[in-house]
């Protein structure tokens, strides 16, 4: 089995290797365009694949060119730090038949794939923990969510190419077990990215619960405040009237004003503690 790889810009080399491999129009046309779904087309003497590879943070469209002896990769750039993809999932060329190939390959990229994602995940993880220990922003959370968003169009569809490649070549003895495998791995990526999707959505929620409740805290410290000021307030309103022995003629009358509206600040803070306002 050989591996041909061939980037889907190099427009010269796809037109020769189209004419070489008598590529069906319809899956050229496929090879040159991006943001496609995941796919498996079949031809007569070709299969055409669409495959996804999360890298990097990332998401790497692929497509597969699926002959006899013959698995042609046709990505649109190269991997990240450059390079083929050949070297970058460290892929072997020494397999029983085509199908046997391939399966290696989209195990390889699969595996990467749930690699980085485990990442990502983390990112999600450590976010909740830094909510109840220092001031964060949801800003990197939005982010994450809007990734996992396009995970979910071009990952979540991985598992039925797989049933479908099944279909196709039928598969017996050990591959037949081994593209089962790779269907529940490509499961297991798809429910995890909707279980951190919906957790980064109940973690956002928290986070303006959270907020929320810091305003309030600074609200009800505001309130306080004023519940203490408000007898006080009432008292100098009450003592500006026009009295003859107050403020300063009578000192007697003068004390027990100052008592009084001492009493009242006291009397107030003690509803406060006592109906556990202050808490």
């Amino acid at each position: 089995m050989q591996w041909k790889e061939i980037l889907s810009t190099d427009q010269e080399a796809m037109d020769q290797f189209a004419k070489e491999f008598q590529v069906h129009p319809l899956a050229l046309e496929d090879c040159l365009h991006r943001d496609q779904r995941p796919k498996l087309d079949d031809y007569d003497t070709h299969q055409f694949l669409v495959w996804f590879i999360f890298a990097k943070n990332r998401l790497y469209e692929m497509q597969f060119l699926i002959f006899k002896d013959y698995l042609v990769a046709i990505p649109h750039e190269s991997p990240p730090g450059g390079g083929t993809w050949h070297e970058y999932l460290k892929i072997s060329d020494d397999h029983k038949d085509i199908w046997h190939f391939l399966y290696h390959v989209l195990d390889h990229a699969t595996d990467h794939t749930w690699r980085e994602l485990r990442q990502l995940f983390m990112e999600v993880d450590q976010f909740e923990q830094q909510l109840f220990q220092k001031e964060v922003h949801p800003q990197s959370l939005l982010k994450l969510k809007k990734q996992l968003n396009q995970m979910d169009y071009s990952v979540g569809h991985l598992t039925s190419v797989t049933e479908q490649i099944q279909k196709l070549c039928q598969p017996s003895g050990d591959l037949a077990w081994k593209f089962r495998d790779l269907a529940d791995h490509c499961e297991k990526i798809y429910r995890s990215i909707n279980l951190y999707r919906s957790q980064i959505v109940t973690t956002i929620e928290l986070f303006w619960g959270l907020q929320a409740n810091k305003t309030n805290r600074q609200i009800k410290k505001l309130t306080l405040l004023a519940s203490i000021s408000v007898p006080l307030t009432f008292w100098c309103s009450f003592w500006g009237m026009n009295f003859q022995a107050i403020p300063f003629d009578s000192p007697q009358l003068f004390g027990i004003a100052m008592g009084l509206m001492a009493i009242t600040v006291i009397v107030t803070l003690w509803v406060l503690v006592r109906r556990g306002y202050w808490d």
